[in-house]
């Protein structure tokens, strides 16, 4: 399946379930997804198609979120739209730290993930963080 530039969100999430689960929320919306299942596929893959918007854990093997982060944006400046998932503490810090759009703490309402993703494919770019 070729994926046109901008078309599509990227998942980066390396537990299974939920990658599943935020990839099927989104297809069901008519939203196109690839996911990635490490920072550095997530990487890799955006660096062959430019995602709409990056829906991003922070916890993951290998390079990190703002490992990965940081090459988005190192490739696509600030304007790509990042929402930040995640399990672990400090949420709020995290996404500011990566500029991210918004962010979710796990667990998270599917209503509200997909609201978000909405959010940033309608913004894409607008930078500042939004719980």
């Amino acid at each position: 399946m070729s994926v046109q530039p901008g078309t599509h969100v990227l998942v980066v999430e390396d537990e299974v379930d939920m990658r599943d689960t935020l990839r099927w929320a989104l297809e069901d919306e008519g939203i196109a997804v690839q996911v990635a299942v490490d920072g550095l596929e997530a990487v890799a893959s955006a660096a062959q198609c430019k995602p709409a918007v990056v829906v991003l854990d922070m916890g993951l093997p290998g390079l990190d979120g703002i490992g990965v982060a940081r090459e988005l944006r190192a490739r696509y400046g600030s304007g790509l739209p990042i929402l930040v998932v995640t399990a672990a503490g400090g949420a709020a810090e995290k996404a500011r730290q990566i500029g991210a759009f918004a962010y979710l703490h796990k667990p998270f309402d599917l209503n509200a993930f997909v609201a978000c993703v909405r959010r940033g494919l309608d913004s894409r770019g607008a930078v500042g963080v939004v719980a």
